[in-house]
């Protein structure tokens, strides 16, 4: 998936999310609208049947909307079309049902004692439902056209009502023309947003990151190690430390230049971090010539092995520059240590120091840990 593809999709998730936030008093608005008006316009009395019927099917579609909003976290990342379809199925029912009972309302005799308030509700429901539904104009458009066409075309075949007709014409013209213009603002407003989020994240992640190597710097790791810390106290999770020095780098600067001293570096970050490839590993640069590797819930024994590799790694395939060809070798300090609240924090750094100067007056290029 490219960055621009990853990006759409952030943004179709964020405005699916708003849609589904906006739309939730919705929910229960509908199951409880038409009940109340043919319950306080003695409609129920007059139609039980019909009431009832009504009634009942917006109460399942609420509940079944509910539900819908309740499985979103699982059912949106397994497929977001079909979560929208779903969405957009249960919005639009209950607008076709409303449609219905208005245009019946308004050319029915049977409802006459509700085609007032009627009018009413479904003027406020479709500015309401053109709000709710604004992050999706399509379907704010089509639920405009289940609540008022209806009620239009009813009106447009009573001789008396035509003049309701074309109210209710202007009337969704109107909120028509408003979508229009409010979806293009919304849209705008919100990818102003998402590109100051992402400007916001990138500007972040640059001050986590070592500008030579593109690994950790010192100061996440600082952060991280004491995030680690922390979670290795709360689940008694052993913690490993690797401290990797690169053997007589002050010589490969004298004899060869600080840029190609440079190139050595983000050589050797590279091998490091090609070998410690899980995510939890953190990898930094830890000042100057030397490297750290933080490796969460990791034993001794595993954390060693991680250590050869890399020194094996960057000991057996030459750098070269320019023509020029250089076996660089690393030494490296290990130790682990399972958090407690008794211990300093420092410790686990101060035992792989000891073992990272150890392994230097060891000969260089070798693991050295505490036994």
């Amino acid at each position: 998936m490219t960055k621009s593809q990853n990006s759409s999709n952030i943004i179709q998730h964020r405005i699916d999310m708003d849609l589904l936030k906006r739309s939730i008093a919705g929910v229960f608005i509908y199951a409880i609208l038409l009940p109340i008006i043919f319950y306080f316009y003695d409609f129920y009395l007059q139609e039980p049947e019909i009431s009832w019927s009504i009634t009942i099917a917006m109460a399942v579609i609420s509940f079944f909307r509910f539900s819908h909003y309740f499985f979103t976290k699982s059912l949106y990342p397994y497929s977001a079309k079909l979560w929208l379809a779903i969405f957009s199925v249960l919005s639009l029912s209950q607008a076709a049902i409303l449609g219905i009972v208005f245009a019946l309302s308004v050319g029915e005799p049977r409802f006459s004692l509700i085609t007032n308030v009627m009018f009413l509700t479904i003027g406020g429901l479709a500015g309401g439902a053109l709000t709710a539904l604004m992050p999706r104009l399509w379907l704010a458009i089509i639920n405009l056209l289940f609540l008022l066409i209806p009620g239009a075309v009813v009106s447009l075949n009573i001789p008396d009502h035509t003049g309701f007709a074309v109210l209710i014409m202007i009337y969704f013209t109107y909120l028509f023309t408003l979508g229009l213009r409010s979806n293009s603002e919304y849209l705008r407003a919100f990818e102003i947003e998402f590109q100051l989020e992402q400007q916001r994240s990138e500007l972040e992640q640059l001050n986590k990151i070592d500008p030579l190597t593109h690994i950790y710097n010192r100061g996440h790791f600082n952060t991280a190690y004491e995030h680690q810390w922390n979670n290795g106290i709360r689940n008694q999770h052993q913690q490993s430390l690797l401290l990797i020095d690169v053997d007589k780098f002050k010589a490969i600067n004298d004899n060869y230049g600080h840029l190609f001293g440079d190139e050595c570096l983000i050589y050797i970050a590279k091998n490091i971090h090609d070998t410690a490839q899980r995510k939890t590993d953190i990898i930094a640069r830890f000042g100057g010539e030397e490297f750290a590797v933080l490796l969460s819930d990791t034993s001794q024994e595993e954390a060693i092995s991680i250590a050869e590799a890399i020194r094996e790694k960057i000991a057996e395939q030459p750098f070269v520059l320019n023509k020029t060809t250089l076996t660089i070798t690393v030494s490296i300090g290990v130790a682990s240590i399972v958090p407690q609240r008794s211990i300093n924090p420092n410790q686990l750094i101060e035992n792989a120091d000891k073992c990272l100067y150890q392994a230097k007056n060891n000969g260089r290029n070798n693991v050295h840990y505490k036994k």
